[in-house]
């Protein structure tokens, strides 16, 4: 009888979230992303309801090469625009995306939009 309650449990968004992070960083992470980028790893934080991207930048690059205020944008441009973050938008998530330097294993940028920032009309 335990076992078909088990089976009963429908996965709820939360669960969905955690386990397609677990498969991705099983299975794709780390992903090269170009000849400078490495998409390492994400995490699922069920508290905050924030889901994380880490990435590292390789290669003898400095920080000052990279302007974090046009990356912010892009990156918040690409995530208004993404179909594939549809889901994860209308359930209110918020975004982090950290980019750490291989040089020097420091993060350069550490981001996060909340659903304010990625959709004004948005009420938490």
């Amino acid at each position: 009888m335990a076992a078909m309650c088990v089976a009963c449990h429908k996965q709820t968004f939360d669960e969905r979230v955690q386990f397609e992070v677990e498969q991705f960083n099983k299975k794709e992470a780390p992903k090269r992303l170009d000849m400078y980028t490495t998409f390492d790893s994400m995490a699922y934080d069920t508290q905050t309801l924030t889901l994380s991207y880490f990435y590292t930048i390789e290669g003898d690059v400095e920080a000052s090469m990279f302007p974090i205020d046009a990356m912010k944008e892009e990156l918040l441009g690409n995530m208004r625009n993404s179909i594939q973050l549809k889901t994860h938008k209308e359930h209110g998530l918020s975004f982090r995306y950290v980019y750490f330097l291989q040089k020097t294993g420091k993060p350069f940028l550490d981001c996060t939009f909340t659903p304010e920032d990625y959709n004004p009309r948005s009420k938490r």
